[in-house]
């Protein structure tokens, strides 16, 4: 990894972020402009990095001299340039190489992220924007800037994106060079609990906190797959199209739009089993009544009712306790590639809960997850995807 780090007040995440990546595995190399040493020292990106900072006064002190960028840019395989200020970016877009991050941007030939922050008025100019079309159409991934309080105590566009955010993008530039059974591939993912509503205030729904099926999107954009999620619940920094839903029927017409040229459909979302018959106008008031009844009927069955030749479908099957044989007999009812099982009563585990137990099932046998993040079991079930369509497409080409 390549990290390209100018200088404004954005570079304070660059920081967590070179820490992110070192936690992911990723070997960094920090390039600081003139401008960031003043933010940061060197030292600080080091120790984060566990990797020498290179920069201008580095590179012309060297052995080899101003060869640095040269070498930098043969040893990486993605480029992140984070925060990119608006005079980088303009040197970037007109080709100057005027420092040693532009010149390694020119010399290197692999994926490059780029993250722009700086004051709204700044982000918005057209030469700004202009910059970041021209570096875009060249190939480079955009990441566009937050809007929300900056700097200067103003509100607009112009925060740098989260570093979780660029390490999703780092990870989906290096599947899609690596060329993956997901790349290229639509995945269609729900989360949340669906809320069916009984009058204008209440409304029958459930505990579901949408964190499975966000962090299932997330990992198949990792893996290079174009993912829409469907939810019910807000989502902060998005990896991919979002479709906000609320109830069973708008999660099936949502689901039904999406999947229609999909690769893949993940049912996290914990979707009601019953609605109200009818919904009732304005407020029920509860008067003097000690009791009250409300007919319920069934939803659509979304998972069924998305079933189509070519569609791989993965299915939850949220148990209350260790029933594993209802999850591998429901696999076979509902005729799924792939069941999700967990124990939503296992402690600490399940619903609401950042972390997860599942047992990944399917025809071909079964893989356990033991108690970890939800990150991590929604990796498992993402290979297990790639695992799937691989061993169709190897099928396929048998019979040709």
């Amino acid at each position: 990894m390549l990290v390209g780090v100018c200088g404004g007040i954005a570079i304070y995440k660059s920081v967590e972020l070179v820490r992110l990546l070192a936690r992911h595995g990723f070997e960094t190399t920090v390039i600081e402009t003139e401008a960031a040493r003043r933010f940061v020292l060197p030292l600080t990106f080091a120790a984060a990095s566990q990797s020498p900072v290179l920069d201008d006064e580095v590179a012309w002190s060297a052995a080899g001299g101003w060869f640095e960028h040269i070498e930098a840019a043969r040893r990486a395989n993605v480029m992140v340039i984070a925060p990119a200020t608006a005079t980088t970016l303009g040197k970037l877009a007109a080709g100057i190489a005027d420092n040693l991050l532009c010149a390694t941007y020119l010399a290197f030939r692999g994926p490059v992220i780029i993250a722009p922050s700086m004051n709204w008025a700044m982000y918005e100019h057209p030469a700004t924007q202009e910059n970041l079309r021209l570096l875009a159409s060249r190939g480079c991934t955009v990441l566009p800037a937050v809007r929300g309080e900056l700097a200067c105590g103003e509100q607009g566009s112009g925060r740098m994106a989260e570093p979780e955010t660029i390490l999703a993008a780092v990870k989906r530039a290096l599947a899609e060079t690596a060329g993956g059974p997901l790349v290229g591939r639509k995945l269609v993912v729900t989360a949340g609990g669906t809320r069916e509503p009984v009058d204008a205030v209440r409304f029958l729904g459930n505990r579901s906190s949408g964190k499975m099926g966000t962090a299932v999107a997330e990992a198949a954009v990792a893996h290079g797959a174009e993912v829409v999620l469907i939810t019910t619940v807000p989502v902060e920094a998005p990896p991919c199209p979002v479709v906000h839903v609320e109830t069973a029927a708008e999660m099936a017409d949502a689901v039904t739009t999406a999947t229609a040229d999909a690769d893949v459909l993940v049912m996290a979302a914990a979707v009601a089993d019953f609605r109200p018959a009818e919904l009732t106008e304005g407020k029920i008031e509860r008067g003097d009544r000690e009791t009250l009844t409300i007919d319920l009927v069934r939803t659509v069955d979304v998972l069924e009712a998305a079933a189509r030749p070519g569609l791989l479908r993965v299915a939850f099957a949220a148990e209350a306790g260790p029933h594993i044989a209802r999850a591998r007999a429901k696999r076979m009812a509902k005729d799924v590639d792939l069941l999700v099982f967990n124990d939503i009563l296992a402690s600490g585990a399940g619903i609401g809960s950042d972390e997860n137990e599942i047992t990944i099932i399917s025809a071909d046998g079964e893989r356990h997850v033991p108690r970890t993040g939800k990150d991590v079991c929604a990796e498992a079930i993402v290979r297990a995807i790639e695992e799937k369509l691989s061993a169709e497409m190897g099928a396929q080409g048998g019979r040709r």
